[in-house]
């Protein structure tokens, strides 16, 4: 099985706001595939993609050139009314230039992608992936996870006569206008999840939502959020650089500086217009641009949530640590953003209703689907998973926490999983 597009960028390269890293984003995430799980493979046929119209002016569901937002729908083969959306991973763009050159990629534009794809769920049967369900798959195409809205066409500075759409959290909303136009009404079970960039949306969009179920799917009984590797640290570099925006210097800049000119730029508010909650400005009313990171705002989403993420998460070691681990200093470094992972999950974790897995596998596109790579307690992650799905296990025993130096300190060996020195851990640690 091939995760291609999780993979996300190399371990100690460059920040993945160049426009190289961009591309190579592009590549890793846009062939649509639609697989919409990690576990299990897509089904063998595939829907077709269904373009949105672009009816209603200035708040029609756009990608960044302007072109129409869309998704591709599996339908149960079975007539389950289990359902599960799952959005596409693939990073962001951190200021008008990275933006624009994403409007010219599948990241940015539907002008190129595949006539079909297919989806593979994220409920559950029994102690596996449910093979069967209502899946729709959401492509990626606004850099914001889903989150961003302006009614006008944003400039690009420096590029006379071209503009930006953002319209993020409108291709939300109009593909589950249509989801529950076709069905989703329906529902008794739902599941939203998604991968990286995928991951922060499942976060941020969850109680959107269930909302919307709890009103307009009455015979609802299960609605949860299934965050994969969507756990991004607020977490400065190693080298304690910065940077401004749409210039060379952006790329030396720190994760948080990046989500926040991000907040910014596609205009993320909190109202019905907005993909952020309201209960986060409350908590945050001094620094809202905080709501747009998974650690500080997961303790007012009310899904429940089952997070798959690892401590040492091989993008955010890339791209937001932007480091390797040649030298002792660089290893210590990795410890200590393990370390570090773990203090800000503490928030996952002080929830009852929530579940997770967090692994020491050093990846971004993990393993997740190798029936014995990441055990914990003798356990597989779909195990994990099933278990909190079927209610077999709750609160602290549902929250599983591989407390292992890297690769289980040597331990797990897959190719998935960025080698680290483990007799070098142990000194570095000393």
């Amino acid at each position: 099985m091939s995760l291609h597009f999780l993979v996300g960028s190399a371990v100690g390269s460059a920040a993945c706001n160049t426009p190289e890293a961009l591309r190579a984003d592009d590549v890793a995430y846009s062939s649509h595939g639609g697989r919409g799980s990690f576990f299990a493979e897509a089904p063998q046929y595939g829907a077709n993609l269904t373009l949105l119209p672009q009816d209603e002016g200035d708040a029609s569901p756009a990608c960044l050139d302007g072109s129409k937002y869309g998704f591709y729908f599996n339908p149960s083969k079975t007539g389950s009314t289990k359902w599960t959306i799952s959005i596409e991973g693939g990073g962001w763009c951190y200021d008008e230039d990275e933006c624009f050159e994403r409007s010219k990629m599948a990241l940015g534009s539907s002008k190129g992608w595949a006539a079909q794809a297919g989806c593979g769920c994220m409920n559950t049967v029994g102690d596996t992936i449910d093979k069967d369900c209502n899946c729709i798959y959401m492509p990626y195409g606004d850099g914001a996870s889903f989150s961003g809205y302006r009614s006008k066409p944003w400039a690009v500075p420096g590029q006379p006569g071209e503009y930006l759409t953002f319209r993020g959290i409108k291709n939300l909303d109009a593909t589950l206008d249509w989801a529950f136009a076709h069905g989703m009404d329906k529902a008794t079970e739902f599941v939203l999840t998604g991968g990286s960039a995928g991951g922060l949306s499942t976060f941020l969009h969850a109680d959107r939502v269930s909302a919307r179920l709890r009103k307009e799917a009455p015979d609802v009984k299960k609605v949860v959020a299934a965050p994969v590797v969507g756990y991004f640290l607020d977490h400065d570099n190693y080298k304690h650089t910065s940077g401004v925006p749409n210039t060379p210097s952006w790329k030396q800049a720190n994760y948080t500086t990046w989500m926040k000119y991000i907040y910014k730029m596609q205009n993320l508010t909190f109202g019905s217009d907005g993909g952020l909650t309201a209960a986060c400005e409350q908590k945050h009313p001094d620094a809202p641009g905080l709501c747009f990171m998974s650690p500080h705002m997961v303790d007012v989403v009310k899904t429940p949530l089952f997070v798959f993420n690892s401590k040492y998460d091989s993008w955010q070691l890339g791209n937001e640590f932007q480091s390797g681990w040649t030298t002792k200093e660089e290893q210590q470094g990795v410890l200590q953003y393990g370390n570090d992972f773990l203090g800000q999950f503490k928030a996952v974790q002080a929830d009852s209703k929530n579940g997770a897995f967090i692994t020491s596998c050093i990846c971004h596109g993990c393993p997740w689907f190798e029936a014995t790579t990441l055990n914990i307690d003798d356990k597989s992650v779909t195990q994990h998973y099933a278990a909190w799905m079927a209610g077999s296990t709750t609160g602290a025993a549902s929250i599983h926490v591989d407390d292992r130096l890297p690769n289980g300190d040597g331990a797990i060996k897959h190719p998935q999983c960025a080698a680290f020195p483990s007799a070098q851990a142990e000194a570095a640690s000393a």
